[in-house]
């Protein structure tokens, strides 16, 4: 029983040491266009050259974007207003020389397939055009736009999931806002 345990415990502690540490995003850019009655908001994820490499030798990435609508308050909280979640998986195949990017936005799931790195890339960290609407119907204060990216890891075993309570569950998080403006 003893040499069963050890084994385990040796199993595991391999495990925890072979997890790298995979560089995710460096910095993300935000553009808004406010109109008549909506505001425009445009978003760039910048990633680290290790993103690149990564996803250029075959390891397969999973993003998670969240742009959000807040106002903001002087003494209390921020209100949150309205946001917009997306998802994107980048899959590399380098023996094909195939890369797919897949968008899940709320249930609707794109895929699109690339035969250059640079294009899929280009595609898969820009999310352009989320809109949110009726800006006219807001209460007159400052609002902002906060966007958080998330790089998640591969996921572990239910099991280890567990038990190794201590490892994170995403490589890196990046939170960004925006200036404030006036609405409406």
């Amino acid at each position: 029983m003893r040499e069963k345990l050890i084994i385990l415990l040796t199993f595991l502690i391999i495990f925890i040491l072979k997890i790298n540490y995979a560089y995710a995003i460096e910095d993300i850019d935000i553009l808004i266009k406010k109109n008549l009655t909506s505001i425009e908001v445009n978003t760039k994820i910048i990633p680290s050259k290790e993103f690149i490499e990564d996803f250029k030798s075959g390891m397969g990435k999973n993003i998670q974007i969240l742009i959000e609508l807040y106002r903001r308050w002087s003494i209390l909280p921020d209100e949150f207003i309205a946001g917009i979640k997306f998802q994107r998986t980048f899959i590399s195949d380098p023996i094909k020389e195939e890369y797919i990017i897949r968008n899940l936005e709320g249930q609707i799931l794109k895929e699109k397939r690339f035969k250059n790195v640079s294009d899929a890339l280009a595609w898969g960290l820009k999310i352009e055009s989320v809109e949110f609407q009726n800006i006219n119907n807001f209460e007159t204060g400052k609002y902002y736009i906060k966007v958080t990216v998330e790089s998640n890891i591969k996921k572990l075993p239910l099991l280890f999931e567990h038990f190794l309570f201590f490892i994170p569950k995403y490589e890196s998080k990046i939170v960004k806002e925006s200036e404030r403006f006036n609405l409406p």
